[in-house]
């Protein structure tokens, strides 16, 4: 079943995304490639971080990410070495237009998303905590990038919380290993660990 979720949102806009980045929200249904995450330190973060069940820091590991069509959306599943972080990322109907809403833990971000020829840029316009909503003064400041890189999908998040600084930062590159419409041969393992090829 072909992924329909960013297509919902953007509308015409999708058409212009680069076509790795049209690939990946169409036609994965797992996919996998290499990352860095950072927690922060702060008592403030770390505690958001539990919440949330944020995995713990590191470099270069192996990211599995999986997408499962749910009631409304989708849910992304991100492994970092075998350590789960998944989110739900919904239509939310509540807008007044198109507008991503992207649950974790007891957080729910309600994001606008940013569609242009170099990628996508999604950033918050209103958190929820446990239904509630944050005052302005509260609410985090996120970011996140999808681009294209070296011939890769290209993905970079930051989080920073008032008081708490950085929360969490996660960056890297996956790539499609199954497709969403039928189950494909799986690539080789091993090309994973391999760096990423640099721009001739």
């Amino acid at each position: 079943m072909i992924r329909t979720l960013y297509q919902t949102l953007l509308g015409g806009q999708f058409e212009m995304l680069p076509d790795k980045i049209r690939e990946m929200h169409s036609g994965a249904s797992l996919a996998k490639g290499r990352a860095d995450i950072t927690r922060g330190t702060a008592p403030i973060a770390r505690l958001i971080c539990a919440l949330s069940h944020v995995p713990k820091s590191g470099r270069d590991v192996l990211i599995e990410t999986s997408f499962e069509p749910i009631d409304g959306g989708e849910r992304w599943t991100r492994r970092f070495d075998g350590e789960a972080f998944q989110t739900d990322m919904l239509i939310d109907r509540d807008a007044p237009r198109p507008r991503l809403g992207e649950k974790f833990g007891p957080f729910l971000f309600r994001l606008r998303m940013i569609a242009h020829k170099d990628g996508i840029d999604l950033m918050p316009e209103s958190v929820s905590l446990w239904g509630l909503p944050l005052p302005q003064f509260m609410c985090p400041e996120a970011i996140g990038l999808e681009r294209v890189k070296d011939g890769r999908y290209h993905f970079d998040v930051s989080v920073r919380f008032p008081l708490a600084g950085e929360v969490l930062s996660y960056q890297g590159w996956i790539e499609p290993f199954e497709k969403a419409e039928r189950q494909a041969s799986p690539a080789d393992p091993a090309s994973l660990t391999a760096p990423p090829p640099t721009a001739s």
